[in-house]
This record gives C-alpha cells, structure tokens and sequence, in this order.
C-alpha cells in the first residue's frame, strides 16, 4: 500500500524524454531555467525532480505540449547536466558503514569516488546530447579529441576514444571499486596500508573546470551557453556534499551554476555556510524556491486535473462546486444553501448562536447588514458553519453530541476541494485524479461527489499508512501517534463545546527542549521531507535549518480524517496541543 501510494508517478523512475511528455508549465519552472544558482525546496512528490530533469536536453527537446516550449528550448542560457543523488553515496550510513569505520577514512573516499563517477557519467550522457541535438556534429576527429582528453583526465586505461565506451569503463570502474571494497573487509587489517589507486584523487568541480572549455573549444561553442549542474535530492547526499554544493553558490567559475533540490528543511550543519560575511544570500547569488509556498499551486493542480480531462471537459462539471469554497457573492443573501446552514446552526447549538448575538447578527435571518461584515465575519465562519451543522445533533451548555453518520461527502469534494487538498503536490493529486477518472460517468462524464469523497479518503488513508512505515531511529516513537494528537486537537477547535471564530488549526514547534524533546524534533523533521507537515510563514528569502520556532499545518490530505475545512487557522504550541488531547502529557506519546 505504501508504494502503491507514492510510485503513482514518480519522476525518478522515469527517463527525462519521458518526463517531459506530460510536463505542466509552472512558475516554478520559469524561475528554475533563469540564468542564476537555484535551490528548489520541497517535500517528497512535490515535483522537485520533474523540474529538474526538464533541465536536461532530451526532455526539452521532448516537451511539445505547451506552446511555450519552443521558447524556453530555445533560450534557456545553459547546458543541465543533471545528477540523481544515490543513497548509497552516503557510505558511512548504508551500506558496509559498520564494516568501514575501522579503515579510517577510507568510507569517505568510497563515497567521493562515487559521487565523481556518477557526475562524469552524468557528463558525457549531456555531451552526447549536446552533439546529437543542439549543434549536430557528428565529425569523428572532433570525438576522439574530446575522448583523448576524458581518457587522460579520469585516468582511464585502454579505452577506445569514444564517449560511449567511456561511459561505459566509468561504470567498470565502478563494480571494480565494489569489489575492491570486499577486498579491503576481509583482506586487510585496521593498520594496513589501504592502496588507492590514483583516481581516487580526482575532484568532480576541478575535473569540470578543465574538461568543459575543451568540450567548447573543440565543438566551437564558447560562450554560447553556460552549464548547470543539477544535484537532485541532497537530502539523501553525504554532508560532505551538500557543504560542497551549497558553499559552491559564491562559486568562482562563472559558467557553471548550481541547481540544487533538497527537503524543506536543510541540515544545521549547512547553516554556518550561510552565516559568514562572504557567504551566498538568498535574491543575490541564488533563487530559492519554495513549492509549498508557490503562489500559483491551486492553479497548477487544475491544470493537472485539465490534462487528464482532455482538455474538452470543463473541470466544473465534471467534478462538480463546492459550497463551501467557492466564492459566489450570492452565498451570503436570504435563502442560499449557506444562509439555511446558519439558521439549521443557531437552532441546535447554542454557542453559535450566542456568539451571532454578539455580532449584532439577526438570528432569524442572518445576512451581512453592517458595513464589511461580510468579510470579516460570514466569509471568515462560513466553513466552520458547515462542519459544525454537518456533524452536530445538538450543543446545549458546551456539551456536543454527534451525529452518528460517518461519511462526509458534501465537505469533501468539488474542484475546489480536489486543487487544494494535494498542497500542490503532483505526485498525490495524479494518483487520486486518475483512480477518480476511472469512475467517470459513461453518459455525462460526471464523477460523482461520493466516489470523490471515497477516493479521498482512501488516499488520506494510504498516506497515513506511509507515514507509520516510515523508520524513525527511536522505536518507541509513533509519527501516527503525533499526528492523531494534532488532528484531534484541531478537530475539537473546530467541533468542540464553544463555537470559534478564530480557532486554532496550526502549531509551532516549541522553542524549549523541556516542552517539546529531541525525539519529537526528528519526528517533525522527517514528517516534512514527506510532506505530512507543511511549513508556514517561511520567508521567500530565508533558509529554514531548524523545525523549532516555525509554524507548520498539517497536510490538507489528513484533514478528511479528522472533520477538517481546508484552511490554516491560528497557531497553538505544539507541546500545548499535545498535552491536551485525551487529557494526556506528552511523555505517554514514547510509551
């Protein structure tokens, strides 16, 4: 079920031809093919590697289903040269890291050598690309040239002068390597004298700064275009590398940028790099992207949702209105679906009709009268009304009773639901639309509000599952657990005895180590890179090393668990939020 989930489409598997054949045009991506150093940041499935290997040659070039295509093929200012980081880089915590810590430094050599090696050969398939497709030259001396040049830079041997067959010892000289590992585990002691060999020194940086102005050279093209190397996924690279990639951003080589894709939050190892007085600022030496925080993700899941439609077939009507998001002016006059579901309110739950008493609101027919009422109060309670008169029987004297139907269905679905409830993300919108695109009706394409509702809530409960497979170092330590506290403790906001206003709908990771331990950061942490919490208020120019003191929401995917309107209301501290829920302290959560 936990593939299942996130490998619905998964960009990683896919080769960059293949990428762009379905690739959406967004703001995001206009940002990323500037000439500048960039920093995509984003959660797992956002679509962090879909843009960047539309950076590459043949996705560009593959890409015909957007008019704005041919444009940006023809001037984007570089060459993407583009690097899927391997978990496997990071030696000292996967494989063979026990076995290794004994020979010294010797993990850490393993793990340069395959970081070289996979941007060498990252290298010569953007050559190939480049000679095949941009310039067409196809002239032999011209290849060998260039071959001669790699051979002797890489420290190859018996190599025909071609860039496939280099290509080809580059991953020879890999499984030697492999099986040099072996040799050392159980063949050598701790004091031995490990042999390297002499390519073990080389430096992917200085390699590219010697072999890329032969490349323009001998094919006639400096100047022409600058390179961009594009380190997809640092979360998984080494911290050797990512202090590398990220210190490279004042780097001294004017034709290579740095396009880099991490997690939301970076590593507080990386935060010194930033901290020193020539160190690379965020609108000055790179463009940091955001994907949580992009303004126009509402409107990319439509156009993903348009994509699978056909194009022929009007969102709306296929997917239907949702009351309670949608911006009609005619929500707030006598007799709309919104003013029967404050009269239904006010006649089984007391606080809301007191708190409408308050206001000034006429109880037997509430309209907006005073001037800018309508957006600072009906605009503002209009969700809560309708999961408040969806869910409660009765609210008399702060005591709530339920109604025992469990199905949600008209709080759950609509375009507008279906666009916001994914937070942008590709990768969880495809798979729901296409499960919901299989129901359709045969006659008038509709798609029903309950295999909507049912669709959803099958993939809240898919991500869940995810989310409690995800291995956290601690045992005793459920991320479930965390998350079941938060919804509940928002769902009580919402539903609880008082009717709010302004409830609390959002947390802040508490600043004192005494209210909110290390054991809970780490949870916060991976739940981010998953996408299971989403950072709030983070500033566009700003790098985020620490959970602690940030704001955050839940994923609008859980919110169908837990009775829910998809808005991010006031904050709460989350020691605050755990403690409270089910009467309970926090340290129950480690039990």
């Amino acid at each position: 079920m936990k593939e299942s989930f996130h490998n619905t489409y998964n960009a990683r598997h896919l080769a960059p031809s293949d990428v762009a054949k379905t690739f959406i045009y967004s703001n995001n991506f206009q940002r990323l093919v500037q000439n500048n150093h960039s920093i995509i940041l984003g959660a797992r499935g956002c679509g962090k590697t879909t843009l960047m290997k539309m950076l590459t040659i043949p996705a560009l070039y593959s890409w015909e289903n957007d008019p704005l295509s041919s444009n940006i093929r023809s001037t984007i200012p570089f060459y993407g040269i583009y690097v899927s980081t391997d978990i496997y880089w990071n030696v000292k915590n996967q494989t063979y890291g026990a076995q290794l810590e004994r020979y010294g430094n010797f993990a850490d050599r393993i793990s340069h050598f395959s970081v070289n090696s996979n941007v060498f050969i990252s290298l010569c398939d953007t050559f190939i690309n480049i000679i095949s497709t941009e310039i067409n030259d196809y002239d032999e001396r011209k290849e060998v040239e260039l071959s001669v040049a790699l051979i002797k830079a890489w420290k190859l041997d018996y190599v025909v002068p071609k860039i496939k067959f280099i290509r080809e010892a580059l991953n020879e000289r890999i499984d030697t390597v492999n099986q040099f590992i072996q040799d050392v585990i159980f063949n050598f002691k701790p004091e031995d004298e490990i042999p390297y060999p002499d390519f073990f020194n080389l430096a992917f940086e200085s390699s590219l700064e010697l072999i890329i102005p032969k490349f323009e050279r001998i094919y006639n093209i400096e100047g022409v275009k600058k390179w961009a190397l594009c380190f997809d996924e640092l979360e998984f690279a080494p911290i050797w590398l990512q202090e590398k990639l990220f210190a490279s951003l004042r780097s001294r080589t004017q034709y290579i940028l740095y396009k880099l894709s991490a997690s939301p939050i970076l590593p507080s190892k990386i935060e010194k790099l930033f901290k020193g007085e020539y160190s690379p600022t965020s609108g000055n030496d790179v463009d940091m992207i955001k994907m949580w925080a992009s303004a126009d993700s509402e409107d990319f899941s439509k156009k993903i949702i348009n994509s699978f439609l056909g194009g022929d077939l009007d969102v709306k009507e296929v997917l239907g209105s949702n009351e309670i998001y949608n911006k009609s002016q005619n929500s707030y006059v006598k007799g709309s679906a919104f003013h029967k579901k404050l009269l239904n309110l006010i006649d089984k739950d007391e606080s809301f009709m007191l708190f409408l008493k308050d206001k000034r609101v006429d109880l037997v027919n509430p309209v907006p009268l005073l001037k800018g009422q309508k957006d600072t109060l009906f605009r503002k309670i209009k969700p809560i009304v309708y999961f408040r008169e969806f869910f409660l029987l009765s609210n008399i004297n702060k005591h709530p009773k339920y109604r025992s139907r469990k199905k949600s269905i008209d709080l759950f679905h609509g375009y507008e639901v279906i666009s916001k409830v994914c937070d942008g993300n590709p990768r969880w919108l495809i798979g729901i639309i296409s499960q919901l695109i299989s129901k359709r009706n045969e006659i008038d394409s509709k798609i029903s509000k309950e295999d909507q509702y049912n669709e959803l809530l099958n993939a809240s409960k898919r991500f869940k599952n995810v989310i409690a497979n995800i291995p956290v170092g601690n045992s005793n330590v459920n991320m479930v657990k965390i998350i079941d506290r938060i919804g509940e403790y928002f769902k009580n906001e919402i539903l609880g005895g008082d009717f709010k206003m302004d409830p609390r709908g959002t947390f802040i990771v508490d600043e004192d180590e005494r209210k909110v331990h290390e054991s809970l950061i780490e949870l916060i942490n991976k739940g981010v890179s998953q996408g299971a919490f989403i950072l709030l208020d983070s500033n566009d120019n700003s790098f985020d090393f620490e959970v602690r003191g940030k704001r955050f929401k839940l994923s609008y995917l859980f919110y169908i668990l837990y009775n829910l309107p998809l808005r991010s209301y006031n904050p709460v501290k989350l020691s605050d939020c755990l403690e409270e829920n089910d009467s309970t302290k926090q340290v129950s959560l480690f039990n």
